[in-house]
C-alpha cells in the first residue's frame, strides 16, 4: 500500500491526516520524539516498583521503623536536600525526590538490614543485591553517552539483579491477585 493509498484509507475511516506541528521542526526527529517519554516512564516504573518492594520487604521483617529513622537522619549536602518526611510518609515521589532516592536507598537499606539473625541473612543479602544492582543499572542508564565498559557494567548489573529479584516476588501482585483481593472485599 503506497503513501497516497494509506492516506485515502485513513480519510475513508474519518481519521485526520494533517501533520503535527513538531514534524517540520529541524531539531526534532519523528523517530526520537517519543524516546524521552518512554525513558521517563521506565524511570518512574522502576522507582515505583523499587519503592513498593523495599517498603513491603521491610514491613514483613519489622524493619520499616529503623529505615524511617535512618532516612530522617540523612544530613543535607550539595545536590541533596534533606527530606522533610520519613520514607513511608512520602505519598508522591517527584522526579527530584526519585533522583535523590537513587543516591541514598542502597546505604540506608544496607544499614537497616544490619544485625540479622541466621534465618534472615539469605533474604537480606538477596534483597540488598537486588536493590543495589537495579539502582546501579538505573544510574548508569541515565547517562547521555555510554562507553563499551559502561554497557558491560550495566549488563553485569542486570545479570546480578535477575537471580536476586525472586526475594521480592511475594510482594508483586499480578492482575489476577488484584482481582481476587478486590472480589474478597
Amino acid at each position: 500500500m503506497g503513501r497516497l493509498d494509506r492516506r485515502w484509507y485513513l480519510e475513508d475511516q474519518a481519521v485526520g491526516t494533517s501533520e503535527g506541528f513538531l514534524w517540520n521542526m529541524k531539531c526534532i526527529s519523528s523517530t526520537t520524539i517519543i524516546v524521552s517519554d518512554i525513558l521517563h516512564t521506565v524511570y518512574l516504573s522502576m522507582h515505583k516498583h523499587l519503592i513498593n518492594w523495599v517498603t513491603s520487604f521491610l514491613e514483613q521483617y519489622s524493619r520499616m521503623d529503623i529505615f524511617n529513622q535512618l532516612w530522617a537522619m540523612l544530613p543535607p549536602y550539595p545536590g541533596f536536600a534533606q527530606f522533610n518526611k520519613s520514607y513511608s510518609q512520602v505519598l508522591q515521589w517527584s522526579g527530584k525526590k526519585m533522583k535523590v532516592l537513587g543516591y541514598v536507598i542502597v546505604p540506608v537499606f544496607r544499614a537497616t538490614l544490619l544485625n540479622t539473625s541466621a534465618s534472615q541473612r539469605i533474604p537480606f543479602t538477596e534483597a540488598l543485591l537486588c536493590v543495589k544492582n537495579l539502582v546501579y543499572f538505573h544510574s548508569m542508564a541515565q547517562d547521555r553517552y555510554h562507553t563499551e565498559a559502561m554497557i558491560e557494567y550495566m549488563g553485569n548489573d542486570l545479570e546480578e539483579f535477575h537471580p536476586q529479584k525472586d526475594v521480592f516476588s511475594r510482594f508483586c501482585a499480578s492482575k489476577s491477585t488484584k482481582i481476587v483481593s478486590e472480589a474478597l472485599k
